[in-house]
């Protein structure tokens, strides 16, 4: 069970970089002065979105082939 340690760290720092990434979006929005549910109107504001909705979209997929690795690979 202690070679579930790092990929558990992984799992964790993952998981607190979507708050992360929301924070700097909100951050951005309140920056550039567009309310909500505009999306459009600031470069600065479009990649940081981007980026986050980008994020949020592979981590279903990153996150179990990670665990599906971690268990595959620490087999004797």
């Amino acid at each position: 069970m202690d070679a579930y340690y790092p990929v558990a760290t992984v799992t964790l720092l993952s998981g607190l970089l979507c708050p992360a990434m929301a924070i700097a979006v909100a951050r951005i929005r309140r920056q550039s002065g567009i309310p909500l549910p505009a999306m459009t109107g600031d470069a600065a504001l479009e990649r940081a979105l981007r980026a986050h909705a980008n994020t949020l979209e592979w981590m279903p997929i990153f996150l179990p082939a990670l665990w599906l690795f971690a268990a595959c690979w620490s087999v004797p």
